[in-house]
């Protein structure tokens, strides 16, 4: 029997949300992210704990905007305060046909008391309903002159036009949120914490489900919902039937999704980079536009990276050594395993058997894995460092890709390096998938990357410092972690973190184990 779903992570914007909502002043908020990550989920949860501190506490009127013309949004209106038991008042006072009705039923609401959640609001900005922001308009300045204790939420997944409808300054809305919120995808511990609720928390597992879902919360629902999988032994039997049931079969929850976030949210010019940056990863600006000779690919890169956050601009390590030249990388989770594995998975399927597609696509989520792996390692460090948790306290980490240093012969190029400025402390980290492959001579070759990369201007600043080395799996057998530790490095692996991280979401942050003696210390 599966574990029954429950609100995870969000510490911080439901304190934030509660805060406001129990002033009892009349407010006007937007609530901002892609769609799954929980907006909705949010705002039900403070409602919930807002009416345990006050049974006869506020009540909602929720509308989902529909894609369509005003005759329409009128109707779901209208069938939204009839299900919230607020139809007999409102519609007696203005009969809801046009816009012009559902914003005075809006002024009306909130005047009396009602939380108005509007969602799908970026819809408002383009088509027939571009008219009602400035209908809005007048019943938020009213509302603001007024003692009301309402208030109104708007909620919207296409960043674009979210901040075109918010924050530019011809808009009508423009200036007069009294707060704003903006979801991103679930942080590691939440994820951590997830895993653990749901019974996937051996490290192999967590590290395949953060691959495919990243931190949306509505995939990881789909996976929590799916009986039996718990029981399959093996990692390669159990992913192959996560690929089987939530994506490859006719029905699976995640079959259409992927290709329906990305027509629902972005448009043609959008899908061309991103499909780009997934067939070959790390692209330049230049090649980007040699792929792309028809598009003006400044202001899509702009809203793919500072807007959607979908890709992540990444410059070279040794950019003082070298002409700057920044490479674009696909940093959404659930996105890159989409276009490189699942997508053509899906395709696959609607012509062999989906068992058979599903085998053939672990060889590449493997691969994906390994680089999801890198990101997870950096992003538990931090984690760790700011639960003061850590044998190891960060200052900073290296970012950007590796290019070919000018002083050096050969490339360098190390999975993970941070540092402690006070304590003059540097830690040089190797990752694998499969912990094994942490032999002797791949340990010989991350040291001489180590010393190449000592040897550059930018490894320099570290002369005189500590050099530690740790190496990272998502499990260490403990023969292997022991014979390793003996030798002086320091091995971490996922279920360190798990139990660190875990324990911090309830407020008792565990510890990770002190460093061996350490080789190479200087």
């Amino acid at each position: 029997m599966t574990a029954p779903w429950s609100f995870y992570g969000r510490r911080e914007e439901l304190g934030s949300l509660l805060e406001i909502m129990r002033r009892r002043r009349w407010f006007f908020g937007a609530i901002r992210g892609r769609r799954r990550i929980g907006k909705t989920a949010l705002i039900q949860q403070a409602l919930m704990i807002v009416s345990e501190d006050e049974p006869a506490g506020p009540r909602v009127l929720l509308v989902r905007i529909p894609d369509s013309g005003p005759a329409d949004f009128a109707a779901v209106f209208r069938s939204a305060l009839g299900e919230a038991g607020l139809a007999a008042n409102t519609e007696s006072a203005h009969p809801i046909r046009d816009l012009p009705a559902i914003a005075a039923a809006v002024g009306s609401l909130c005047s009396r008391g009602t939380i108005v959640v509007l969602d799908e609001f970026q819809i408002c900005h383009r088509g027939p309903l571009s008219g009602f922001p400035s209908l809005l308009q007048e019943q938020v300045d009213r509302l603001q002159d007024r003692d009301a204790v309402g208030g109104l939420i708007v909620l919207g997944s296409v960043q674009t036009e979210m901040e075109a409808l918010l924050h530019d300054r011809r808009a009508p809305l423009f200036g007069r949120t009294t707060f704003e919120l903006t979801l991103g995808p679930w942080d590691l511990p939440t994820i951590f914490e997830v895993c653990r609720a749901h019974r996937a928390n051996d490290p192999a597992r967590c590290l395949t489900l953060s691959t495919l879902f990243g931190g949306v919360p509505k995939y990881w629902r789909h996976f929590a919902e799916t009986d039996g999988l718990d029981a399959v032994p093996d990692w390669e039997s159990w992913a192959q039937q996560v690929c089987e049931r939530l994506f490859l079969r006719s029905g699976s929850p995640l079959r259409e999704e992927g290709e329906g976030l990305l027509a629902r949210e972005l448009r043609r010019n959008y899908l061309a980079i991103l499909r780009t940056l997934a067939e070959r990863p790390g692209c330049t600006h230049a090649e980007l536009r040699d792929a792309l000779p028809e598009l003006s690919l400044g202001p899509y890169l702009n809203a793919v990276t500072r807007d959607l956050r979908l890709v992540e601009r990444k410059l070279p390590i040794f950019a003082g050594e070298r002409q700057r030249r920044a490479r674009y990388m696909i940093s959404d989770q659930f996105l890159s395993a989409w276009l490189r594995v699942m997508q053509p998975a899906c395709q696959a399927a609607r012509v062999l058997p989906a068992p058979q597609v599903a085998h053939r696509a672990l060889a590449a989520l493997r691969t994906l894995e390994g680089h999801a792996f890198e990101r997870m390692v950096g992003e538990a460090t931090e984690a760790a460092s700011r639960a003061g948790a850590s044998d190891f306290p960060i200052t900073d980490r290296v970012a950007g890709y590796w290019n070919r240093p000018r002083s050096q012969a050969g490339s360098v190029e190390i999975d993970f390096i941070a540092w402690n400025e006070q304590e003059r402390r540097v830690r040089f980290g190797s990752c694998k998938r499969d912990p094994e492959r942490h032999d002797g001579a791949a340990l010989h070759g991350f040291r001489d990357h180590v010393d190449r990369f000592l040897a550059t201007g930018v490894g320099r600043r570290f002369t005189g410092w500590q050099h530690q080395f740790a190496l990272f799996a998502p499990r260490f057998p403990k023969p292997l972690r022991d014979r390793l530790e003996v030798d002086g490095w320091i091995c971490r692996d996922l279920a360190d973190y798990q139990r660190v991280l875990s324990d911090e979401l309830t407020g008792q942050p565990g510890a990770l184990p002190a460093s061996p003696k350490l080789n190479g210390a200087e």
